[in-house]
Protein backbone atom coordinates (compact mmCIF):
# COMPACT_ATOMS: atom_id res chain seq x y z
CA UNK A 1 0.00 0.00 0.00
CA UNK A 2 2.83 2.40 0.90
CA UNK A 3 4.57 1.76 -2.43
CA UNK A 4 1.36 2.42 -4.35
CA UNK A 5 0.74 5.70 -2.54
CA UNK A 6 4.31 6.76 -3.22
CA UNK A 7 3.83 6.07 -6.94
CA UNK A 8 0.63 8.12 -6.92
CA UNK A 9 2.44 11.00 -5.19
CA UNK A 10 5.22 10.90 -7.77
CA UNK A 11 2.78 10.63 -10.68
CA UNK A 12 0.79 13.64 -9.51
CA UNK A 13 3.92 15.75 -9.19
CA UNK A 14 5.18 14.68 -12.61
CA UNK A 15 1.78 15.50 -14.10
CA UNK A 16 2.11 19.06 -12.81
CA UNK A 17 5.41 19.33 -14.66
CA UNK A 18 3.60 18.82 -17.97
CA UNK A 19 1.92 22.22 -17.65
CA UNK A 20 3.48 25.36 -19.09
CA UNK A 21 6.13 27.01 -16.90
CA UNK A 22 3.98 29.74 -15.36
CA UNK A 23 1.34 27.24 -14.25
CA UNK A 24 3.96 24.86 -12.89
CA UNK A 25 5.43 27.52 -10.67
CA UNK A 26 2.12 28.72 -9.32
CA UNK A 27 0.99 25.20 -8.43
CA UNK A 28 4.39 24.24 -7.05
CA UNK A 29 4.62 27.41 -4.95
CA UNK A 30 1.09 26.92 -3.68
CA UNK A 31 1.87 23.37 -2.58
CA UNK A 32 5.22 24.43 -1.11
CA UNK A 33 3.78 27.26 0.94
CA UNK A 34 0.69 25.27 1.92
CA UNK A 35 2.71 22.33 3.25
CA UNK A 36 5.67 24.27 4.60
CA UNK A 37 4.23 27.63 5.55
CA UNK A 38 0.78 27.08 7.04
CA UNK A 39 -0.93 25.00 9.71
CA UNK A 40 -2.26 22.75 6.93
CA UNK A 41 1.20 21.22 6.70
CA UNK A 42 1.26 20.49 10.42
CA UNK A 43 -2.12 18.74 10.21
CA UNK A 44 -1.15 16.67 7.17
CA UNK A 45 2.09 15.69 8.88
CA UNK A 46 0.12 13.92 11.59
CA UNK A 47 -1.53 11.57 9.10
CA UNK A 48 0.14 8.12 9.26
CA UNK A 49 2.80 7.51 6.59
CA UNK A 50 2.58 11.06 5.19
CA UNK A 51 6.04 12.16 6.32
CA UNK A 52 7.61 8.86 5.27
CA UNK A 53 6.04 9.10 1.82
CA UNK A 54 7.17 12.68 1.34
CA UNK A 55 10.69 11.84 2.54
CA UNK A 56 11.03 9.05 -0.02
CA UNK A 57 9.73 11.31 -2.76
CA UNK A 58 11.67 14.44 -1.82
CA UNK A 59 15.01 12.68 -1.44
CA UNK A 60 14.83 10.55 -4.58
CA UNK A 61 13.12 12.81 -7.15
CA UNK A 62 15.76 14.13 -9.56
CA UNK A 63 13.83 16.52 -11.81
CA UNK A 64 12.96 19.44 -9.54
CA UNK A 65 15.85 20.98 -7.63
CA UNK A 66 15.35 22.65 -4.28
CA UNK A 67 13.08 20.26 -2.38
CA UNK A 68 13.59 20.38 1.40
CA UNK A 69 12.92 17.55 3.80
CA UNK A 70 13.10 17.11 7.57
CA UNK A 71 14.46 19.07 10.52
CA UNK A 72 17.62 17.88 12.30
CA UNK A 73 19.79 18.96 15.21
CA UNK A 74 23.15 18.44 13.49
CA UNK A 75 24.93 17.93 10.18
CA UNK A 76 25.56 14.31 11.13
CA UNK A 77 21.89 13.62 11.90
CA UNK A 78 20.84 15.09 8.57
CA UNK A 79 23.51 13.24 6.61
CA UNK A 80 22.55 9.93 8.23
CA UNK A 81 18.98 10.33 6.94
CA UNK A 82 19.95 10.58 3.26
CA UNK A 83 18.49 7.65 1.34
CA UNK A 84 21.00 4.99 0.27
CA UNK A 85 22.15 5.31 -3.31
CA UNK A 86 21.90 9.10 -3.53
CA UNK A 87 25.04 11.17 -4.01
CA UNK A 88 25.77 13.36 -1.00
CA UNK A 89 27.02 16.94 -1.23
CA UNK A 90 28.67 18.83 -4.06
CA UNK A 91 31.91 16.94 -4.65
CA UNK A 92 30.90 14.79 -7.61
CA UNK A 93 31.11 15.23 -11.38
CA UNK A 94 27.37 15.27 -12.08
CA UNK A 95 26.81 18.03 -9.56
CA UNK A 96 29.81 20.00 -10.82
CA UNK A 97 28.38 19.94 -14.34
CA UNK A 98 25.07 21.59 -13.38
CA UNK A 99 26.80 25.00 -13.31
CA UNK A 100 27.92 24.91 -16.94
CA UNK A 101 24.77 26.67 -18.17
CA UNK A 102 24.69 29.19 -15.32
CA UNK A 103 27.56 31.51 -16.24
CA UNK A 104 25.48 33.93 -18.33
CA UNK A 105 22.24 34.39 -16.32
CA UNK A 106 22.34 37.03 -13.58
CA UNK A 107 20.09 36.73 -10.55
CA UNK A 108 18.62 39.81 -8.91
CA UNK A 109 20.34 39.07 -5.58
CA UNK A 110 23.77 39.23 -7.22
CA UNK A 111 23.57 42.96 -7.96
CA UNK A 112 24.07 44.27 -4.38
CA UNK A 113 27.13 42.04 -4.10
CA UNK A 114 28.55 43.30 -7.40
CA UNK A 115 27.88 46.89 -6.37
CA UNK A 116 29.98 46.50 -3.23
CA UNK A 117 32.74 44.67 -5.09
CA UNK A 118 32.93 47.48 -7.65
CA UNK A 119 33.61 49.86 -4.75
CA UNK A 120 35.94 47.70 -2.66
CA UNK A 121 38.07 45.71 -5.12
CA UNK A 122 41.23 47.63 -6.00
CA UNK A 123 44.74 47.06 -7.37
CA UNK A 124 46.92 44.57 -5.49
CA UNK A 125 43.95 43.18 -3.56
CA UNK A 126 43.14 39.48 -3.22
CA UNK A 127 39.55 38.30 -3.18
CA UNK A 128 38.73 34.79 -1.95
CA UNK A 129 35.42 33.38 -3.14
CA UNK A 130 34.47 30.55 -0.75
CA UNK A 131 32.21 27.99 -2.40
CA UNK A 132 32.22 30.11 -5.54
CA UNK A 133 31.33 27.24 -7.87
CA UNK A 134 33.00 27.55 -11.28
CA UNK A 135 33.47 31.27 -10.70
CA UNK A 136 29.89 32.45 -11.16
CA UNK A 137 30.33 35.72 -9.25
CA UNK A 138 33.61 36.39 -11.09
CA UNK A 139 31.90 36.05 -14.48
CA UNK A 140 29.02 38.21 -13.27
CA UNK A 141 31.47 40.88 -12.11
CA UNK A 142 33.32 40.75 -15.43
CA UNK A 143 30.10 41.50 -17.34
CA UNK A 144 29.95 45.01 -15.85
CA UNK A 145 33.39 45.81 -14.44
CA UNK A 146 37.07 45.29 -15.18
CA UNK A 147 39.08 43.30 -12.68
CA UNK A 148 42.00 45.52 -11.59
CA UNK A 149 45.22 44.46 -13.32
CA UNK A 150 47.09 43.37 -10.20
CA UNK A 151 44.08 41.99 -8.31
CA UNK A 152 43.55 38.26 -7.72
CA UNK A 153 40.24 36.37 -7.65
CA UNK A 154 40.64 32.97 -5.99
CA UNK A 155 37.78 30.46 -5.69
CA UNK A 156 37.96 27.86 -2.90
CA UNK A 157 35.86 24.86 -3.92
CA UNK A 158 35.56 21.08 -3.64
CA UNK A 159 37.75 19.07 -6.01
CA UNK A 160 35.15 18.24 -8.68
CA UNK A 161 33.85 21.79 -9.05
CA UNK A 162 37.34 23.33 -8.90
CA UNK A 163 38.44 21.05 -11.75
CA UNK A 164 35.44 22.10 -13.82
CA UNK A 165 36.11 25.75 -13.03
CA UNK A 166 39.77 25.50 -14.03
CA UNK A 167 38.80 23.92 -17.34
CA UNK A 168 36.33 26.70 -18.15
CA UNK A 169 38.76 29.41 -17.03
CA UNK A 170 41.40 27.98 -19.35
CA UNK A 171 39.00 27.94 -22.29
CA UNK A 172 37.88 31.52 -21.64
CA UNK A 173 41.31 32.80 -20.61
CA UNK A 174 39.67 34.04 -17.42
CA UNK A 175 41.66 35.57 -14.57
CA UNK A 176 40.17 33.37 -11.87
CA UNK A 177 42.16 30.85 -9.84
CA UNK A 178 41.00 27.76 -7.95
CA UNK A 179 42.10 26.03 -4.75
CA UNK A 180 40.46 23.00 -3.19
CA UNK A 181 40.29 24.09 0.45
CA UNK A 182 39.98 27.37 2.36
CA UNK A 183 43.28 26.59 4.09
CA UNK A 184 45.00 26.66 0.68
CA UNK A 185 43.65 30.12 -0.15
CA UNK A 186 46.05 33.09 0.01
CA UNK A 187 45.60 35.92 2.55
CA UNK A 188 42.51 37.85 1.47
CA UNK A 189 41.52 41.49 1.57
CA UNK A 190 37.96 40.52 0.65
CA UNK A 191 36.14 37.28 1.47
CA UNK A 192 32.88 36.52 -0.30
CA UNK A 193 30.55 33.55 -0.21
CA UNK A 194 27.33 33.50 -2.22
CA UNK A 195 24.93 30.74 -1.26
CA UNK A 196 27.50 28.23 -0.07
CA UNK A 197 28.04 28.38 3.68
CA UNK A 198 24.70 26.73 4.51
CA UNK A 199 26.01 23.50 2.97
CA UNK A 200 29.26 23.50 4.95
CA UNK A 201 29.66 21.78 8.29
CA UNK A 202 30.84 24.16 11.04
CA UNK A 203 30.72 27.16 8.69
CA UNK A 204 29.39 29.59 11.31
CA UNK A 205 30.79 29.75 13.88
CA UNK A 206 34.19 28.86 12.47
CA UNK A 207 34.20 30.50 9.04
CA UNK A 208 36.93 33.05 9.76
CA UNK A 209 39.22 30.45 11.33
CA UNK A 210 39.34 28.41 8.12
CA UNK A 211 41.56 30.98 6.42
CA UNK A 212 45.18 31.94 7.05
CA UNK A 213 44.25 35.54 7.86
CA UNK A 214 41.14 37.58 8.57
CA UNK A 215 40.00 39.78 5.67
CA UNK A 216 38.99 43.39 6.11
CA UNK A 217 35.79 42.88 4.13
CA UNK A 218 33.35 39.93 4.33
CA UNK A 219 30.39 39.77 1.95
CA UNK A 220 27.91 36.92 2.34
CA UNK A 221 24.98 36.48 -0.01
CA UNK A 222 21.94 34.17 -0.07
CA UNK A 223 22.14 33.29 3.63
CA UNK A 224 19.09 31.59 5.24
CA UNK A 225 18.41 33.34 8.56
CA UNK A 226 15.61 32.76 11.06
CA UNK A 227 14.47 34.30 14.34
CA UNK A 228 14.07 30.78 15.72
CA UNK A 229 16.76 28.27 16.73
CA UNK A 230 19.48 27.22 14.28
CA UNK A 231 18.67 23.89 12.62
CA UNK A 232 19.63 21.57 9.78
CA UNK A 233 17.46 20.20 6.99
CA UNK A 234 18.12 18.25 3.78
CA UNK A 235 17.98 19.75 0.30
CA UNK A 236 17.62 17.70 -2.86
CA UNK A 237 19.13 19.69 -5.72
CA UNK A 238 18.58 17.01 -8.34
CA UNK A 239 21.99 15.45 -8.82
CA UNK A 240 22.58 14.98 -5.08
CA UNK A 241 21.23 15.60 -1.59
CA UNK A 242 23.01 17.69 1.04
CA UNK A 243 22.62 18.74 4.67
CA UNK A 244 21.57 22.39 4.74
CA UNK A 245 21.81 24.77 7.69
CA UNK A 246 19.43 27.60 8.60
CA UNK A 247 20.99 30.04 11.07
CA UNK A 248 19.53 31.94 13.98
CA UNK A 249 20.05 35.54 12.86
CA UNK A 250 21.13 36.98 16.22
CA UNK A 251 23.73 34.24 16.76
CA UNK A 252 24.98 34.59 13.19
CA UNK A 253 25.50 38.35 13.47
CA UNK A 254 27.04 38.01 16.93
CA UNK A 255 29.74 35.68 15.58
CA UNK A 256 31.05 38.44 13.32
CA UNK A 257 30.65 41.33 15.77
CA UNK A 258 32.53 39.37 18.44
CA UNK A 259 35.27 38.74 15.87
CA UNK A 260 35.71 42.50 15.46
CA UNK A 261 33.47 43.22 12.48
CA UNK A 262 30.61 45.66 12.07
CA UNK A 263 27.62 45.20 9.79
CA UNK A 264 27.82 47.78 6.99
CA UNK A 265 24.92 46.64 4.82
CA UNK A 266 22.10 44.11 4.65
CA UNK A 267 19.72 43.26 1.80
CA UNK A 268 16.87 40.81 1.30
CA UNK A 269 17.12 37.98 -1.22
CA UNK A 270 13.54 37.36 -2.32
CA UNK A 271 14.39 34.84 -5.03
CA UNK A 272 15.29 32.20 -2.42
CA UNK A 273 13.26 30.73 0.41
CA UNK A 274 13.05 27.63 2.56
CA UNK A 275 9.71 25.91 3.13
CA UNK A 276 9.95 22.46 4.73
CA UNK A 277 6.73 20.44 4.41
CA UNK A 278 5.06 19.70 7.76
CA UNK A 279 7.29 22.24 9.58
CA UNK A 280 5.65 25.66 9.04
CA UNK A 281 7.38 27.03 12.15
CA UNK A 282 10.72 26.64 10.32
CA UNK A 283 9.78 28.59 7.20
CA UNK A 284 12.19 31.20 5.84
CA UNK A 285 10.30 33.38 3.33
CA UNK A 286 13.44 35.07 2.01
CA UNK A 287 17.20 34.94 2.50
CA UNK A 288 19.68 37.73 3.28
CA UNK A 289 22.84 39.37 1.99
CA UNK A 290 25.33 40.88 4.44
CA UNK A 291 28.44 43.05 4.28
CA UNK A 292 30.76 43.10 7.30
CA UNK A 293 33.82 45.34 7.63
CA UNK A 294 36.58 44.77 10.14
CA UNK A 295 36.57 47.54 12.72
CA UNK A 296 39.72 49.68 12.95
Amino acid sequence: MTICLHKVFRALFCALCDFEAGVIMSIYDLAKIGLGGTSIGSVLGRIPFTKALYRKFALTYRHHAGLFCGVYRSYEDAEADIIDGRATGWNNEETASIWLDNIAPMREATYPLLMWLSILLRENMTLVDYGGSIGLTYYGFKRYFTLPTAARWVVAEVDAIAAQGQKIAGEQKARVEFVTSPEAAPPADILISAGAIQYIKDAVPGLLDRFCSRPRHVLLNKVPLTSGPTFWTLQNFGSAVSPYQVYNESEFLRYFTEAGYRLRDRWDVHELDCFIPFHPDKRVPHFAGLYFEKAD
